[in-house]
């Protein structure tokens, strides 16, 4: 794959943005590579010369180059939604699972990505249909997670999972996760759920604070889950990716599958999945303490 055009979306807001823009730019000058950087971006660093819109990304790219954390690079596969342009994320952040070239490593990512020395990978979506309500045939795509839960309001809810037409039964709750294997490290590993490998066919379902001991995480089956609100009050709500919000009611039914649109990720030889759960949860290690008598 031979790159002549790269866009940079990224985080205006991160203190080490304008360094990863220059670094990018001074790249690419050299190996006669075309930029176009995002409009807020392209103001922000003083580059409007090369500024293009968020609705252009995928029509002016070979590859989008995404900086800051998770939430920036969440932002760009919404953006090119329905494209096979691939995506490379730099962590100006603190965690940044999905965005896995450190800013330190940015120069020689870079070498490599001109190269050709990289890979593409594609991650799986989640597709979540409303198909009752206010927001029926409403559809909501997310790379990590699409959540239901009562917004800002501590409220529990009434909940029933079904899979691929069984129910499981009702269960009292803060929340459902319904999650893809890419999201696993998200928000559902913060409520108990399993680290799941990208490349399991599978679709986590994640309850929030449920109020039973034996209603607890599980892997579905890449069919179809689907979740059914009983007696909820005003204020539920359903968000993808933390970004794109949905509001629901009593009665309302949520339809989860596996989307047909697809991520396409750029990396790295040394940048994969268990070495940065490792290097990233700090997955088995193991702090020693010195004691004194």
């Amino acid at each position: 794959m031979k790159i002549k055009r790269i866009s940079i979306f990224g985080n205006p807001e991160k203190l080490d943005i304008n360094q990863a823009v220059n670094t990018i730019i001074e790249k690419a000058a050299n190996r006669s590579v075309e930029i176009n950087i995002q409009d807020s971006l392209a103001d922000v660093v003083g580059r409007t010369d090369l500024s293009i819109r968020e609705d252009q990304l995928a029509e002016c790219s070979d590859i989008v180059i995404a900086l800051g954390g998770d939430g920036t690079m969440l932002r760009a596969a919404r953006a090119l939604l329905g494209s096979s342009v691939p995506l490379m994320g730099v962590n100006l952040g603190a965690l940044g699972y999905l965005t896995d070239v450190p800013l330190s490593e940015l120069p020689g990512s870079i070498d490599l990505l001109l190269a050709g020395d990289f890979t593409v990978v594609e991650r799986k979506r989640l597709s979540g249909l409303i198909k009752n309500g206010n927001n029926k045939g409403k559809t909501f795509e997310a790379l990590n997670d699409i959540v239901v839960n009562m917004g800002s309001l501590a409220r529990p809810l009434l909940m029933e999972i079904i899979i691929d037409g069984v129910r499981l039964g009702k269960f009292l709750g803060d929340g459902l996760i319904v999650s893809t294997p890419t999201g696993s490290t998200a928000y559902s590993l913060s409520a108990g759920g399993s680290i799941v490998h990208p490349a399991v066919s599978a679709i986590l379902v994640t309850p929030i604070c449920p109020h039973s001991l034996a209603v607890r995480p599980l892997l579905a089956p890449e069919g179809k889950v689907e979740l059914v609100l009983h007696d909820a009050a005003a204020g539920a709500m359903l968000s993808a990716d933390g970004q794109v919000a949905g509001e629901l009611g009593d009665g309302d039914r949520i339809s989860y599958t596996i989307s047909e649109h697809k991520v396409k990720l750029i990396k790295f030889r040394k940048n994969d999945f268990f070495r940065a759960m490792r290097r990233k949860l700090q997955w088995g290690a193991i702090k020693r303490r010195s004691y004194r008598k």
